[in-house]
């Protein structure tokens, strides 16, 4: 049975954030008390059985499960948020630095946002109608503030009165826009194809990696989905028992593997001073001795675990480890590299179709940038051939603004957030309506420099 330690003898502070709050507060006042305190119970309940703390592992991993609530995603962002506020024991670190800094931003314009004409209507629906739409939602409600932050006054256009309609209007003065927006899915099908493949390619090797305390830096250079299951294992069972140093044990033209140690050592002595949660970026860094890309990063250990307060829902920390892996993946096949450079085709093309083609028009579209920098320059090009292809004469598309967005969380910080913008115009009206640009960030915060975020190193 696993121990438990109440709140009052855990060392944690809660945050203090006026902006957080205000938007957290505001997104409340969409939702009864009873009704969050279901769907909150809902979600403790759906994570309290999701980790496993079976031998040796924290989630099960052959299944390449994702900490995330899909049906219910509003409620599981404002539960999120609720934690991260409130319950920090039970925050989740990784899932929360896409959707903190949103709230942030929210409630930093919290006066602003409530003034937009239609917002009201458009929360409720996200709330009762479109509960597992809140990726779209908010970024139109994102997008929308971004309009009223420049000076504009926004209409939000009720849905399905008068056939397709933009999501918005925004006028000044004399001048008028149509504009709609258009949110692409977090993390491409292809990748978590690929995220199940390696998961079940680890699993057959998990066993031995933990005897050996082994950490794996492994690129391959085909496609995971045309290797077998038992690829990893056949290439290494008898590599890694006899492996003494890093190094490098493999390099040909499918893979490239460097191996090191996990340093037990290290981790006992940390551990004997501050608590670590479990599937922290705390714990990652323990046993890859760096910071790392969680998404691509697998790790089990055999240890100690206690809980924090009331309940198992995601309070489950770390007392002690005698064993640990990690396994660091990377695929640099052109194949599988084009197949996660998702073009905004069909994005551009369907939100055309939602103007008047008599009036001037605008299209934002937001993406996520998990792949890495080879991913977002096969992206671009796509992008600028669409871009070539799109004929105006039957419409008045003046602009379309790309955004995109990284989150990320480190030991040190719950959550980091990177954001850059494109635009592209076809010089139907070639002046730039609005001057800030940023969804999220505050521009008088950032560093404009002549890079995307995806070409800097992260902290």
């Amino acid at each position: 049975m696993i121990p438990r330690r109440p709140l009052s003898q855990f060392p944690i502070q809660k945050i203090k954030d006026d902006e957080i709050e205000n938007a957290y507060h505001w997104f409340r006042t969409f939702i009864s008390d009873q009704d969050w305190m279901k769907r909150k119970n809902d979600i403790e309940t759906y994570l309290s059985t999701v980790v496993r703390t079976t031998s040796p592992f924290s989630e099960p991993i052959s299944e390449g499960t994702r900490l995330v609530i899909q049906k219910d995603q509003i409620g599981w962002y404002l539960f999120l948020v609720h934690c991260y506020l409130f319950e920090p024991h039970k925050y989740e670190f990784h899932q929360g630095a896409r959707v903190v800094p949103i709230f942030k931003r929210i409630g930093t314009d919290i006066k602003l946002v409530t003034q937009i004409e239609g917002i009201g209507k458009k929360m409720r629906d996200m709330f009762k109608k479109r509960k597992s739409e809140a990726d779209a939602i908010l970024f139109e409600v994102l997008t929308a503030l971004l309009w009223t932050r420049n000076g504009w006054d926004v209409k939000i256009i009720e849905e399905g009165k008068g056939g397709k309609t933009p999501d918005f209007e925004v006028t000044k003065n004399s001048k008028k826009w149509q504009v709609e927006c258009k949110r692409q899915m977090k993390t491409a099908d292809y990748t978590y194809k690929e995220t199940k493949k390696r998961q079940l390619m680890i699993s057959q090797i998990n066993q031995m990696l933990l005897h050996f305390n082994v950490v794996l830096d492994i690129t391959f250079h085909v496609e995971l989905v045309t290797l077998p299951d038992s690829y990893l294992f056949d290439l290494l069972k008898d590599i890694i028992p006899n492996v003494k140093a890093p190094g490098t044990i493999i390099s040909n033209e499918t893979i490239d593997i460097d191996l090191s140690f996990v340093d037990i050592i290290s981790i006992k002595n940390h551990l004997k001073q501050y608590s670590v949660k479990n599937n922290s970026p705390q714990l990652i860094e323990l046993i890859a001795k760096k910071e790392v890309d969680h998404s691509a990063f697998t790790s089990g250990f055999l240890g100690s675990f206690f809980y924090v307060g009331d309940g198992e829902a995601n309070n489950l920390y770390i007392s002690d480890i005698a064993k640990a892996y990690g396994v660091h993946c990377y695929c640099d096949c052109e194949q599988a590299l084009n197949a996660k450079a998702r073009d905004v085709k069909n994005q551009i093309f369907s939100a055309i179709g939602q103007f008047n083609p008599e009036y001037n028009s605008i299209i934002h579209i937001g993406m996520e940038t998990f792949d890495g920098p080879e991913v977002e320059m096969l992206r671009t090009q796509k992008i600028i051939n669409t871009m070539s292809s799109i004929d105006t004469r039957d419409n008045k598309l003046c602009w379309i603004f790309y955004h995109y967005f990284q989150s990320y969380s480190r030991s040190y910080e719950p959550w980091f957030f990177d954001e850059t913008v494109s635009t592209a115009t076809s010089f139907i009206n070639p002046v730039l309506p609005i001057k800030k640009t940023f969804l999220i960030l505050p521009e008088d915060e950032v560093t404009i420099e002549s890079a995307s975020h995806w070409d800097k190193k992260l902290p």
